[in-house]
């Protein structure tokens, strides 16, 4: 590839809404193969990011296009399902980077650590309040967008892995190093009890994840609730008992996707941009990919997209093996199809492309990429978006 070549694709954004909160807006980028949101709080001119995913392009487009200055990125925790676009926001657009109580001491670059009530301005209306909810990791807090016109009343709750909608966060995963799964629970049952059902009921939720996320068991599809809502329905409040809640909590988790630990490393260090990891990237004509592969370590993964049958007008399975992964197959490669959307809409024949690839495929693995050349791009950015760089295309 020439350095030309390497530039980085902007994939589709995932904007899914933009809601408008007493003139502040809050636009919501979701991703469907990672089930994971972030947010772009906006008011007077200025925006706060918040857990931004690693491939940062579509939103410094957004910030251009609006007119608007990124005042800092707001991580709600040490994420390990995906790879953070933190460090490259820092380096592209001077944006500070704020995190929760202890995570200075953690990170290889230098965050902002807040305190528990904290607030960051974004206009003459509005600031951001750090909340500390430490339960899914110790680190963890809640992002309040309070109106400083109502005496500080808090509109929004940007909750990361603490609360989700019809769920909360889990207190297992490597991001609590240091303590067991039940201390991390009772903190969890401390935070939603003392920190987040206090909230007024009408305070908008929007969580970092939504059904089909690992974090998290149970988790609804909705992309963002209220307090009251989730105080009637969400079954991680209903709870009296701490120690009922830790059992609940600690019991019936999935299993977490290896890579996780590898994320939780990746953003802690501060990734490598994302257009430097392109350029790192062969591609190669079949007689040169084949001698690559010979490689015992090397896991080759076909991404070729889902083929429209030609006997029935609509996606099916069938018709890939059939049609694309059967013709010109690369003995051993495993297929994991992509999709079309650069991961913002995934359709049910297509499953979660990086999170298969992360719980199936070890992070040490080298990987070589089998794409059609147009979804190539594509494909690698979505296994940067987990920390996984590739070796090779053809």
């Amino acid at each position: 590839m020439s350095d030309g070549e390497a530039d980085c694709l902007i994939l589709p954004s995932g904007l899914k809404e933009t809601h408008d909160i007493d003139g502040a807006s809050v636009r919501i980028y979701y991703l469907e193969c990672l089930a994971q949101a972030s947010y772009m709080i906006s008011h007077g001119g200025n925006a706060f990011l918040i857990d931004p995913r690693r491939d940062v392009d579509a939103y410094l487009q957004d910030l251009e296009s609006g007119g608007l200055t990124l005042k800092g990125v707001l991580l709600t925790h040490v994420h390990a399902d995906f790879v953070s676009g933190h460090q490259e926001l820092q380096e592209r657009a001077r944006a500070k980077v704020y995190m929760g109580a202890g995570s200075a001491e953690r990170c290889q670059f230098r965050p902002y650590e807040t305190k528990d009530g904290e607030d960051m301005s974004l206009s003459e209306k509005f600031a951001v309040r750090a909340v500390h909810t430490p339960g899914h990791t110790p680190e963890s807090v809640t992002w309040l967008l309070i109106d400083k016109e109502e005496n500080n009343r808090a509109k929004a709750a940007f909750t990361g892995d603490t609360l989700f909608i019809g769920s909360c966060g889990r207190p297992d995963l490597v991001g609590s190093i240091g303590y067991t799964a039940e201390q991390m629970a009772g903190f969890m049952f401390d935070s939603l009890n003392e920190k987040l059902k206090t909230l007024p009921d009408d305070t908008k939720v929007y969580p970092a994840h939504g059904a089909g996320s690992p974090c998290g068991k149970s988790l609804g599809t909705g992309l963002s609730s209220t307090i009251g809502a989730e105080k009637r329905t969400n079954i991680a409040l209903q709870f009296q008992d701490r120690n009922t809640f830790v059992k609940f909590l600690t019991s019936g988790q999935p299993p977490a996707p290896g890579y996780f630990k590898h994320d939780v490393t990746q953003n802690l260090q501060g990734a490598l941009p994302l257009s430097k990891a392109i350029k790192n990237v062969g591609w190669l004509e079949p007689a040169d990919f084949q001698k690559a592969i010979e490689d015992e370590q090397v896991v080759v993964l076909d991404s070729r997209r889902v083929s429209r049958s030609h006997s029935e007008n609509r996606f099916t399975v069938a018709s890939l093996q059939i049609e694309d992964f059967n013709v010109g197959h690369v003995p051993g490669a495993l297929c994991f199809p992509a999709g079309q959307a650069g991961g913002a809409v995934v359709k049910a024949e297509e499953g979660n492309f990086a999170i298969w690839v992360g719980t199936l495929i070890p992070h040490t693995a080298k990987l070589a990429i089998v794409a059609y050349t147009d979804q190539a791009f594509e494909t690698i950015q979505r296994l940067a978006r987990i920390g996984y760089e590739v070796r090779s295309t053809m």
